[in-house]
């Protein structure tokens, strides 16, 4: 129940930053337009930046299993709502873009930060494991589903900023070279920015929405209830009926820190795909203002229903 309410005094916090880029749209002191530079910081410097810096700890047994751990579980939680998705998508009518935002979450923009916040650094270095089957995925499976074809832009794919900053993290890690004190402080110097930077964004986003037409939008319910609750609960329930946490409770943060992921809102690269290939982008970008709205509640309530699951 505590860590619910750290929780939720972290989202509304970032919220209360996501406000100030929606007042800065809405005074007309930046445009709309201007989203794009805030992007482009995150994309290339700010976010590897936080992952790359999460790598400079200390390599022990214990730390790699729980990355192996993490990878595996967040693989796993992604391919659940894949599932889940196509199981869906006959009965409710679900086509490519409310798949990919029941399968794809938000893990650099507010996963990432979120957990920087809320528990330090150390859990970033987990939380990065997320990255690998995310963006591995997102470039393949979610590309060709939108795009509506099965070709994959491997130079793209492995050229992902956010994988390079996890290929430069896990060398420094491996090697236990030690990253020289002046390049490591302009890092944490980048690395305290994601937060702010990524809610500024948020804000900017939601600002060039009608936010009338974003809560009047009925299906928008129905994807945004399997994105944030459907998914992270369903991994939970199947988790607990193995008891696997039961026999190894030191894992039980890493999970955590999983489930996080699989209830974060939907991921703001489905926005980006859907605009390059011309299809429902303004369907995308109500979904994704809708799941960032309604996770400040939602995810405080994963968490809680998780430390009710998995006490100790």
């Amino acid at each position: 129940m505590e860590f619910s309410l750290i929780l939720f005094n972290k989202l509304v916090a970032m919220m209360l930053m996501a406000i100030v880029g929606f007042a800065l749209v809405r005074f007309k002191l930046l445009r709309e337009d201007d989203t794009r530079v805030i992007s482009v910081l995150l994309v290339y410097v700010l976010q590897p930046c936080l992952i790359a810096r999460a790598f400079q700890i200390d390599l022990t047994p214990e730390r790699m299993h729980g990355f192996i751990f993490g990878t595996l579980l967040a693989t796993a939680t992604i391919l659940l709502s894949m599932l889940m998705s196509r199981i869906c998508m006959k009965p409710f009518g679900l086509d490519a873009i409310d798949r990919s935002t029941i399968i794809y979450a938000n893990v650099g923009n507010l996963l990432l930060p979120l957990v920087s916040m809320a528990l330090g650094d150390e859990m970033v270095f987990y939380c990065s494991s997320f990255q690998i089957p995310f963006n591995l995925l997102l470039w393949t499976h979610c590309f060709s589903i939108i795009k509506g074809d099965r070709t994959v832009n491997v130079r793209k794919l492995l050229l992902n900023p956010n994988l390079i900053a996890l290929y430069i993290g896990l060398f420094f890690l491996v090697t236990r070279i030690a990253v020289p004190s002046v390049i490591d402080a302009a890092a944490k110097g980048f690395n305290d920015m994601v937060a702010a930077s990524s809610m500024l964004l948020v804000g900017m986003v939601i600002a060039g929405i009608n936010i009338k037409t974003v809560f009047t939008y009925k299906k928008a319910y129905l994807v945004s209830f399997g994105r944030l609750l459907a998914v992270p609960i369903l991994s939970m329930l199947i988790l607990y009926a193995t008891g696997f946490l039961t026999r190894h409770p030191e894992l039980r943060p890493i999970f955590m820190v999983v489930i996080l992921g699989a209830g974060a809102p939907s991921a703001s690269s489905i926005v980006q795909i859907a605009v390059l290939h011309n299809k429902d982008a303004a369907k995308a970008g109500i979904y994704n203002v809708m799941t960032t709205l309604l996770c400040v509640v939602t995810m405080p309530l994963i968490i809680f229903i998780y430390q009710m699951m998995f006490p100790g």
